[in-house]
């Protein structure tokens, strides 16, 4: 159904290099005779990004009360002052006190925080990385 384009500045595609990893993909899955102008791919992937960030954001919000409400504030203190990701096998070791039933849905809840700040990192670096070859 899709026809797999190379990644070389010969495909018309002289902006590729800037667009992150997911983007590319994002862009290069449409049909070259169907593909959309080069402002409007742009807003398309913008506002995709957007979307993406605006869902980890109610994740981390959703995760961070959920640790509140059941007695584990530092850890939302921890996300909320950028000290992700942590180690779950460490939190594991200072819980293991506590039932499997309630260790098991806080290790998710900081899975989701940890995944949450990695994106966080990765978006940083990514913008430091276009500043940088400007």
């Amino acid at each position: 159904m899709f026809r797999q384009m190379s990644r070389t500045s010969g495909s018309g595609c002289y902006y590729l290099n800037s667009m992150s990893p997911e983007s590319q993909e994002m862009y290069l899955r449409f049909d070259q005779t169907m593909r959309r102008s080069p402002y409007r791919m742009s807003r398309i992937l913008a506002r995709h990004q957007l979307l993406t960030k605006i869902q980890q954001e109610i994740e981390a919000k959703e995760a961070c009360d959920w640790l509140r409400a059941a007695g584990f504030p530092q850890y939302a203190q921890l996300y909320e002052d950028s000290q992700f990701p942590i180690d779950i096998g460490a939190v594991k070791k200072d819980h293991d006190f506590l039932d499997k039933d309630l260790v098991e849905p806080l290790c998710r809840r900081l899975n989701t925080l940890n995944k949450c700040a990695s994106m966080k990192l990765d978006v940083n670096f990514q913008r430091k990385k276009a500043i940088t070859l400007a």
